[in-house]
């Protein structure tokens, strides 16, 4: 089987390759939308923290991709081989076509749906462990509605405040390091609950006073002269500040979608089967995954940089710092709960919530009817096609 092992690999990290490819561009093309930071630099920041959100909090989303809809200790190591390679294989054709056509699509999605085709065909209905599944299709809707609202909430809050500074640059300062404060106590509160180490949890008390206080200083020098240039320097700040936390929380969800696959092979090359084998991933396959991921940006990530940002609704600095905060939080929150879910969804509905938030005439009505479009068949599209394989497969 070690042949076919090889292969598996390759087709796992090439499903990484073009998640990378088709998705994590568009978390930092809300930056590149607003003209706040070229495409090549949005992608070099991306890079980074793709692969720091991998490491750090990949495991919730990998775990439950590896062992939360179908138990793989019920199927026998050759069967389990070739699941990986049809669901690998599914997606990949799915996800490369989407990308080809320039539409961003949820490689977690298609995982799932290449999951559940194959695990109907291997072991039938009763072999899905369809509270889980459930949770995870349920969480897809939720995460779009939790984006649109966080976001209208966030930019009528942001745009009353900068309204009430009155052309005041001191207080404008003020105001953005407070929201930089909340951005860097967000991703420590997160990092301080994967466990009880007394370290993470002074971080989260310590860390924030020096780095926070920096980056006053950081905008204040840039922000002398006229007010209204210096509001539109600090925009670009926080949406610089933004852009990584939001590639930061997309390493951590969709790295699941490939490292979930591959720590299942990965176990089969050094690990005897057991129940030991199917109990978590590893930081390696992580980082692997991670890595993957950050390398499909860079190469292809271009061809859907702009999809999202561009078409749904006309974006500035202060309303795509909105939306990238939105679908940050909202993918963080997300993560931490283990539910594979979509970040093309939180993108998608933090942005609709920045338009909605201006009026229902900034929103391209059309744009995002063919996003959805594509959304909603990516999950029925990949179950059909894994479904398809796995009976021919086995079947024959």
């Amino acid at each position: 089987m070690t042949p076919l092992l090889y292969v598996g690999i390759a087709l796992v990290l090439l499903l990484a390759w073009i998640n990378g490819a088709n998705n994590a561009g568009n978390v930092v093309g809300v930056a590149v939308g607003a003209r706040s930071i070229s495409a090549k630099r949005a992608l070099q920041v991306a890079f980074i923290f793709e692969i720091i959100g991998s490491v750090l909090l990949g495991h919730y989303v990998s775990t439950t991709i590896m062992r939360g809809i179908i138990d793989p200790e019920k199927l026998g190591e050759d069967t389990l081989i070739k699941g990986v390679l049809v669901v690998a294989l599914s997606a990949n054709l799915w996800m490369l076509t989407a990308t080809y056509l320039r539409v961003p699509l949820s490689v977690t999605q298609a995982v799932v749906g290449g999951i559940l085709g194959f695990g109907l065909t291997a072991l039938g209905p009763r072999g899905i462990m369809w509270t889980s599944l459930i949770s995870t299709m349920f969480s897809w809707p939720l995460t779009l509605l939790l984006a649109v609202l966080v976001s209208m909430l966030l930019y009528r809050l942001y745009s009353s405040a900068l309204s009430t500074i009155r052309k005041t640059t001191s207080l404008l300062v003020a105001f953005s390091t407070l929201l930089y404060a909340c951005m860097v106590f967000t991703l420590l509160l997160v990092l301080g609950s994967i466990g009880d180490q007394v370290l993470l949890h002074t971080a989260v008390v310590l860390i924030p006073i020096p780095v926070v206080l920096g980056y006053a200083l950081l905008v204040k020098r840039s922000t002398r002269g006229d007010y209204y240039e210096a509001r539109y320097s600090v925009n670009k700040h926080l949406l610089l500040v933004s852009a990584s936390l939001a590639a930061l929380s997309h390493g951590a969800h969709d790295v699941g979608a490939s490292a979930g696959l591959l720590q299942l092979l990965y176990n089969k090359l050094t690990e005897s089967p057991g129940v030991e084998a199917y109990t978590g991933v590893s930081r390696v396959v992580l980082l692997v995954s991670g890595f993957t991921i950050a390398m499909g940006m860079l190469n292809w990530g271009y061809r859907v940089l702009g999809t999202l940002a561009e078409r749904i609704t006309p974006l500035t600095p202060e309303s795509g710092f909105t939306a990238q905060f939105s679908a940050a939080l909202t993918m963080l929150l997300v993560t931490r709960l283990g539910l594979p879910s979509s970040t093309t969804l939180a993108v998608t509905g933090a942005i609709i919530g920045v338009g909605l938030a201006r009026g229902r005439g900034y929103i391209n009505v059309k744009t995002v009817m063919r996003i959805f479009t594509t959304w909603i068949a990516s999950f029925p599209a990949t179950l059909l096609i894994s479904s398809t394989m796995s009976a021919l497969i086995f079947l024959t």
